[in-house]
């Protein structure tokens, strides 16, 4: 018995879209590319904050139940 064949959506385009960012950003000076950072930062700060409050509310709550 053969078995099915699968069958992969087409992916090109967003492959051909990542490849144009990388070349763009590789063109970007060092300067622009540490701003680049520094925004990226900014944004991902308020899921950082969460997640590090996440976390201390789990140890703080692993020492209460600890016997």
């Amino acid at each position: 018995m053969k078995q099915p064949e699968t069958v992969y959506p087409d992916i090109s385009d967003i492959l051909k879209a990542k490849a144009e960012r990388r070349r763009d950003i590789a063109r970007r000076s060092f300067g622009e590319k540490i701003a680049m950072m520094e925004a990226l930062r900014e944004r991902v700060a308020p899921f950082k904050r969460l997640r590090e409050q996440r976390r201390a509310a789990k140890r703080a709550s692993a020492s209460d139940n600890a016997p």
